[in-house]
This record gives C-alpha cells, structure tokens and sequence, in this order.
C-alpha cells in the first residue's frame, strides 16, 4: 500500500465525522421542515418581505461549484492575492484561512486569543501577579482550537503536511496552556484528546520527511518516538475518552510503521540474517553457518581495528 495514500484514505472518515457532527448539530437538517415558497408565505403574513441583495444570494456561486462533482475541497485566491482553502457542504461553502486564525479574525488585535492570553501571562508575570483563566477565557480558547482542529484535518487531507504539523503543535501547546492556568475539568476538557493530537502531529511530521525527501528512515523515526511517547502517558481521571483515543492512535501509529518498514530496503546484514533463519528453519545448518560467518566477517569491517 502507498505509504501516503493509507492515512490519507484513513482521514476521509475523521472528516465525514466532521461533517456528521455539523449535520447533528442542526446545520443542514430538512427532516420534517416543509419546502417554503416565498410568494405564498408573503401573502400569508399579509406583507411582502424585501428582496434579497443579488449580492447575498449564493445561488449562482454554489451552481457553479456542484457538490456532488470530484472537488470538495480547493485552494483559490482571494481578491487580494493571499490563498485560502474553501469546503463545499451539502448546503454552502466553509472558507479557511491559510495564516493565523482559520477564521481570519483578529481578537483584541492578536492572531488568536491564545496569542492575546500568553500576552496577559506575561504582564501578570513582569507585575508578579497570578494569572487565571476564567470561564469566558476558557471557552474562547476551547472554540478558537476547535477551529484549528477542523483545519488541520482539511491540510491532512489534500496532504499539506508541514501546515497540518504547524497546526498540530498549536494546538498541543494550547492543551499544555489550559493546563497550567485552567480549572483540572476544564484542563481534562481538552487533555483528553492529547494523543489524538499527538499521532496527527507525528503523521503528519512523518509523512511530510517522506514527501520532502522520501527519507523513509526519518519518517519511521519520528512515527516510533511518538508511539513510545503516547504508550508513556498516565491515565486521566473522569473520562474515558483519553483511554480510547490513546488505544486507538497506538494502534494506528503501529499500523504506519509497520507499512513504512515493509517499504524500508534491507541492510546487507539484515538480508544475511533472514537468510540465515530460512536456513535454519530448512535444518540446512552447514548453510547456516557459513551465513554466520558472513555476518561476524561484516561485523568486523564495519567496527574497523
């Protein structure tokens, strides 16, 4: 199997649970909703309501880009040159910035509000004062990372490794904030979803040294060190979440490496060694032997006196 195209295929299902999770959320829902015609309505409601802006009306953009066509997912150009990544839905398009917030906004003037409260943690430090998060703070950094998260899938997917690693790292750097200044439920709030964040880091990481450099090797280092890093982690009280994602993302990052590794070619000790327990498996030990010695003989040159 292609050793990209595996957590690629794997991510369509994160992202249709994406997009299930906005359907549940009421978004697009029609179960139960009559068709309304506006003419009818009018005159039911005895007064004619004003006409859409042809500017609001999204009717020709969203026939020009079909749903049910290949592309769900572009990069385009915006009226100012900068590149941004629109999603067809079902029922509209979502826009995500590339830089910065997904959303492009700028609260109190910072990238993000996670910008703007590492600001304040270090004006209450220089004034020696301790800083909290309140309840308010919390959820704006708690829907501000949910962004990210929806973005880093969609880099994922059209395989924009280095942004989707970028991403990633935020979002682990703002797990470890709230942890520090955060309530302990809101620090398990979003902790219990660290080794998810962790495997789509070190995927992404990986399969980024194997697009830039086809360094199969590196890719594989980085994938076992995030496996071992993930296996370390201590149960979270009061959730089962974290235990099953921290199951599900070992399994998966096991599953990598295994295919990454039948794509590694064999050191010339490594074919030895195979060769040898064929032999010995065939009972042909005067063969196995004579490997033997080839490896001690190998052994030595690469030592050197």
């Amino acid at each position: 199997m292609d050793a990209e195209a595996w957590p690629s295929e794997s991510v369509r299902g994160h992202w249709m649970s994406v997009l299930c999770g906005w359907r549940r959320r009421g978004h697009g829902r029609t179960e139960g909703i009559p068709l309304r015609d506006s003419e009818t309505e009018n005159k039911r409601e005895g007064s004619p309501r004003p006409p859409r802006s042809p500017g609001q009306d999204l009717t020709s953009f969203l026939a020009g880009w079909d749903y049910d066509g290949e592309e769900k997912i572009r990069r385009v150009k915006a009226s100012d040159g900068r590149e941004v990544i629109q999603v067809r839905l079902p029922l509209g398009v979502e826009q995500y910035e590339l830089e910065g917030r997904p959303d492009g906004k700028r609260p109190m003037g910072h990238e993000s509000w996670f910008h703007h409260y590492v600001r304040e943690l270090r004006a209450h430090a220089r004034e020696s004062k301790e800083f909290r998060l309140t309840s308010e703070d919390f959820s704006r950094l708690h829907e501000e990372g949910l962004l990210y998260y929806h973005r880093y899938l969609l880099f994922f997917q059209i395989q924009e490794y280095r942004l989707c690693a970028r991403d990633t790292r935020r979002n682990l750097r703002l797990v470890a904030f709230v942890s520090r200044f955060a309530s302990p439920e809101q620090a398990t709030e979003l902790a219990q979803y660290k080794p998810y964040i962790i495997r789509m880091h070190v995927m992404a990481r990986a399969l980024r040294r194997i697009q830039a450099r086809n360094d199969l090797r590196g890719a594989l280092h980085i994938l076992r060190r995030g496996l071992k890093l993930i296996e370390a982690f201590r149960p979270l009280r009061d959730t089962q979440v974290f235990q099953w994602e921290k199951t599900r993302s070992k399994k998966m990052l096991a599953d990598l490496i295994s295919q990454l590794e039948a794509h590694v070619p064999l050191s010339r000790r490594a074919m030895l060694k195979r060769q040898m327990n064929w032999a010995v498996r065939e009972e042909d030990y005067e063969k196995a032997a004579e490997i033997r010695d080839q490896i001690a003989s190998l052994r030595k040159r690469t030592k050197g006196p």
